[in-house]
């Protein structure tokens, strides 16, 4: 039987995503710089910084964290 996860509440999953606003900016810069070819000028904290982006936005999308299970005894 598997346990369901529980969703975060409205007012967590909003402040996650007014702290993970700066991040839109950074994936965007990265996005452009992978359109244009100009893969070079992309650096360790970009990617790093984008992933953190993409894992906060997930969260607030959805309501739960991932990777977040309850073992069920």
């Amino acid at each position: 039987m598997s346990v369901s996860q529980p969703k975060l509440p409205p007012n967590v999953r909003v402040m996650i995503g007014l702290c993970a606003s700066p991040t839109l900016m950074v994936i965007g810069f990265l996005l452009y710089n992978l359109a244009t070819a100009q893969w070079t000028e992309i650096g360790i904290s970009t990617l790093i910084f984008s992933a953190l982006g993409f894992f906060a936005y997930s969260i607030v999308i959805t309501g739960r964290v991932p990777f977040l299970t309850k073992s069920s005894n």
